[in-house]
């Protein structure tokens, strides 16, 4: 989801119950005011550092919701350079060329010092920022400002498993059912706001979301998350992804369709390896 200061939206002109932030055109428009009116330093301050990671928090968001839900890779090939995948990366492209996303890291965080004006952040963010930004939400982007109840998201979800060298996998099993069973769930929401990866979030846990009204959006975007892809050399994939982004979305070194479709043979070529 996109975090946004109401104040700065203010300071700039723009409605801050309903920014203009549906599709990539306005979303740009809505940065550009933004930053000429001295509002932000930033419109948005994503890392633009070069971890293998850092993929998960720009691009990734973005490229599931304008894909209807497309992980990097989809049976051992890469799906990014497609057209999806060039919208997105040209998004980014502009908003690092027209100086609204800084090219340089911010050493603490940018959105919770008032620097920029947006931020991409998960639930964990209502408890972080409470007091600190007077805030809104919204939905990532998309080129033509997709209904929110149909945007897919990266959920940078942290999961459990069972290692098959697991000597008591009986035992093992019954604690996996336990720990991720409904009433478990509700307590992890409850004590954490943590959202579950429940499809039925918003009606099993609906009392909790009305006594908790900031969570109700997070809630329903559970039932359309996108994972990173689970297969060999993950690291090595994203890493790949990740310097042919930076050079070419990032610091506009490289032409971005170009880059991807060298990326996506790169990716596919690593994907295949075991």
């Amino acid at each position: 989801m996109i975090f946004y200061n109401k104040d700065m939206m203010t300071k700039a002109g723009i409605d801050p119950s309903a920014p203009p932030l549906a599709t990539y055109d306005q979303f740009i428009a809505t940065s550009k005011k933004l930053v000429s009116s001295g509002a932000a330093k930033a419109a948005i301050w994503p890392a633009p550092t070069s971890e293998f990671f850092q993929s998960w928090f720009d691009f990734y968001p973005l490229y599931a919701a304008e894909s209807g839900g497309k992980q990097l890779i989809e049976n051992g090939k890469a799906t990014f350079d497609s057209d999806a995948g060039k919208k997105v990366a040209n998004f980014w492209r502009t908003m690092y060329a027209d100086k609204l996303a800084p090219q340089e890291k911010y050493p603490a965080d940018s959105f919770a010092d008032k620097k920029a004006a947006m931020a991409i952040v998960g639930p964990w963010a209502i408890p972080v920022y409470k007091g600190k930004v007077n805030w809104g939400v919204a939905p990532v982007p998309t080129s033509t400002g997709m209904a929110a109840d149909k945007v897919s998201t990266f959920s940078d979800a942290k999961n459990i498993a069972m290692y098959s060298a697991c000597k008591n996998q009986g035992t093992a099993w019954d604690l996996l059912k336990f720990s991720t069973s409904q009433e478990q769930d509700g307590a992890l929401l409850t004590k954490t706001g943590q959202m579950p990866l429940r499809k039925d979030l918003t009606t099993v846990y609906a009392d909790y979301l009305s006594a908790h009204p900031d969570y109700k959006t997070f809630a329903d975007q559970a039932a359309r998350t996108v994972e990173v892809p689970n297969m060999p050399n993950s690291i090595a994939v994203w890493q790949a992804f990740r310097d042919s982004y930076s050079s070419s979305v990032i610091f506009g070194k490289t032409p971005v369709d170009a880059s991807l479709a060298s990326a996506a043979t790169k990716v596919t070529a690593l994907a295949g390896q075991s």
